[in-house]
């Protein structure tokens, strides 16, 4: 074999080796995220002295952890109702996602279904209360749905034209509504319709969740080649009807305060 052409087959091979080696790293780093959020959050935690001595009294009782768990959720409404624009409220126990403005609630809907990721569901519940006993920031948002609809109408020529378009349909409610927002701690909540009867409906939740995963990836490999932590964000899913989803949506400010009971 001559010398140059087994000099090709070599670099071939190491740039493999090398290609592969990259991946497996790159994967374990993405792997190891989970282990790397509960340690930041655990920090977060213990950096607290005031909440570790408070709390370290009543922690070996389990019976109650639904009363801490409820407590947390009252002292959150309680820093929500100093707001004055409108927030959304989250209560994954009783299955209800509702708006409130200073305290008074002004709509609620039921939950058709939701799910919590691995990460969430594991949660020690010092760092449950912890995170939650306040409202969550949203620090980004991203929907399917138009936050100001505006409907272009040309005026009638005639009595008739008029009344044909006083009873037209306004088609821009009729979008498929999917919604997520990343709030504070990275925690992420998405919103779905929870009917998805025709193919428009499937096609948007398929595009919906791509975009979603071409920025994770997208934000993965940056963070990797910049030697960056790679950042998780435990989800949480749910699944309501589509009326009430667009209502909440775009009642909601962009600097939106969410109060989140799991």
């Amino acid at each position: 074999m001559p010398i140059k052409s087994f000099m090709k087959r070599k670099w071939k091979m190491v740039l493999t080796v090398f290609a592969l080696a990259v991946l497996l790293v790159f994967f374990t780093t993405i792997s190891l995220a989970p282990v790397h959020k509960f340690r930041e959050l655990q920090e977060l935690v213990r950096a607290d002295s005031v909440f570790m001595e408070e709390f370290a009294g009543i922690y070996l009782h389990s019976e109650l952890d639904s009363l801490l768990r409820e407590r947390a959720f009252k002292e959150a409404l309680l820093k929500l109702s100093e707001s004055d624009s409108i927030q959304l409220v989250v209560n994954l126990s009783d299955s209800t996602v509702g708006l409130s403005i200073k305290g008074v609630p002004i709509h609620e809907t039921r939950i058709s279904e939701f799910s919590k990721d691995r990460f969430l569901k594991k949660l020690p519940l010092i760092l449950e209360i912890k995170l939650l006993s306040r409202p969550l920031p949203v620090l980004s948002q991203y929907a399917t749905i138009v936050k100001e609809p505006v409907v272009v109408r040309h005026a009638p020529k005639d009595e008739e034209e008029a009344a044909l378009n006083a009873w037209q349909p306004d088609t821009l409610l009729q979008n498929p509504a999917f919604a997520v927002f990343t709030t504070g701690f990275d925690i992420q909540i998405i919103f779905e319709q929870d009917r998805n009867e025709h193919f428009r409906d499937r096609w948007e939740k398929f595009a919906f969740y791509s975009h979603l995963r071409t920025g994770k990836v997208l934000a993965s490999v940056k963070n990797f080649f910049l030697f960056a932590g790679q950042q998780y964000q435990p989800s949480i899913t749910i699944e309501m009807p589509v009326d009430d989803l667009r209502a909440i949506y775009r009642a909601l400010p962009e600097s939106a305060l969410i109060v989140l009971k799991l």
